[in-house]
């Protein structure tokens, strides 16, 4: 294991700095991955209030059922992404297992979601990506903007006044951002299922994290100058990374699933090797660096709060010297918490934690010690161990079983 993290750690430059040979162009698989599986897929594009421009993906019916409820209305689900992923999470695992697939087969009118600067969503009405300006957002911007105006948008073409939300990684804390800042939208969600989710960390364990949290957890002009940076897109060196060394007939695919374990927790036995280049292609699929000091404000901190710009800053935009907290009693959502032992980016006990202050949660610890961050996603048994269990509580709720 030793071995493995030094060769990832070397690895982590070269995928950043893969920019300087360019983006890859046009670069986007979801409706090409569902067509190919036989499903009818429609692309979409959102507009936020801060002009940011969103490409969405729906899933409108299966070929292998149509299913409405009583008054012909067909019941919607949204799923969203985490952080430098991408709406192709939800469908790289086939349509024998994965969420998307799974819920499109039940019946569902299935949306997925993609967040400003990802692969699909690196557009603006007035700013370009090449620009710095581009990338000044954070996750709270994702929750009150990107997350607002997807569920709106999605809600509006369904035709539905509500519809059932599951998330992964920082598609929670987006949800947490969402319904404690604009408690109105609870109404809209009917269930609410989250995947490893992050709003607390002062648990936890990942690495680069602890190191981070030294030199960018805390306002200071390194954190004021990395602040507002593209990070990690797919780049043309990615491209070549993954048809030769995450290939099934590498003798270095290793690396690919181990960086995952570096990131998401050692030791796993559940994931699906097998998707390590498809995922690989995909991912990382981009982000802006202050989604990531964001994260890094939180650990130092303790506290599940708004972005932290400096006393003086913080002054101007909160009328206060520190960013305020999310109020996490406005989230009158009842909600579904899925969370594991082995999970670098979300500890047990900081899911506890946090369960114990929401007004309404229900807390599902996956039964296997090893499962980490990733397998919520593309483990081998992920339709077993949690996808089915969705499902199955998405349908009683609408009371279709």
């Amino acid at each position: 294991m030793v071995f493995e993290s030094r060769l990832l750690l070397l690895m982590l430059p070269v995928l950043i700095t893969g920019r300087t040979n360019g983006l890859v162009d046009g670069h986007k698989m979801t409706a090409t991955l569902i067509t190919n599986h036989n499903y009818p897929v429609e692309e979409h594009t959102v507009n936020t209030s801060d002009d940011y421009i969103l490409t969405i993906y729906r899933i409108p019916t299966s070929p292998k059922r149509k299913q409405m409820n009583q008054t012909g209305e067909r019941l919607v689900v949204f799923l969203q992404h985490g952080i430098l992923c991408a709406s192709d999470d939800w469908i790289i695992n086939g349509p024998e297992t994965s969420l998307a697939y799974m819920f499109a087969d039940a019946g569902y009118d299935v949306w997925l979601g993609n967040a400003r600067g990802n692969t699909y969503s690196r557009q603006h009405k007035h700013i370009h990506p090449d620009s710095s300006d581009f990338w000044h957002f954070s996750w709270h911007e994702i929750g009150v903007y990107d997350l607002a105006a997807m569920l709106d948008y999605a809600l509006a073409v369904s035709r539905s006044n509500s519809l059932h939300f599951v998330a992964h990684s920082q598609g929670t804390t987006t949800f947490f951002v969402l319904m404690s800042s604009l408690p109105l939208y609870n109404v809209k969600v009917r269930s609410v299922h989250l995947l490893a989710p992050i709003a607390y960390m002062r648990k936890h364990s990942f690495i680069l994290s602890k190191l981070g949290g030294l030199f960018l957890g805390s306002p200071s002009f390194l954190s004021w100058v990395l602040g507002g940076m593209e990070l990690l897109p797919i780049t043309r060196v990615q491209k070549l990374m993954c048809e030769n060394v995450c290939s099934e007939a590498s003798m270095l695919k290793f690396l690919c699933s181990g960086l995952l374990e570096f990131i998401g927790g050692w030791g796993t036995q559940h994931l699906n090797k097998t998707l390590l280049t498809d995922v690989c292609v995909t991912h990382p699929a981009g982000a802006s660096t202050s989604q990531i000091i964001h994260y890094l404000q939180l650990y130092t901190s303790g506290d599940f709060r708004q972005y932290d710009h400096g006393r003086e800053r913080n002054e101007l935009i909160y009328k206060r010297a520190t960013p305020p907290p999310y109020n996490m009693l406005n989230i009158e959502s009842c909600v579904d918490l899925y969370y594991s032992d082995n999970d670098y980016m979300s500890a047990v006990e900081d899911v506890e934690y946090l369960a114990s202050l929401l007004p309404c949660a229900e807390l599902y610890r996956i039964p296997y010690t090893d499962w980490n961050h990733y397998d919520f996603l593309w483990s081998n048994n992920v339709k077993e161990v949690l996808n089915n269990r969705i499902i199955h509580k998405v349908l009683r709720y609408d009371e279709l079983i």
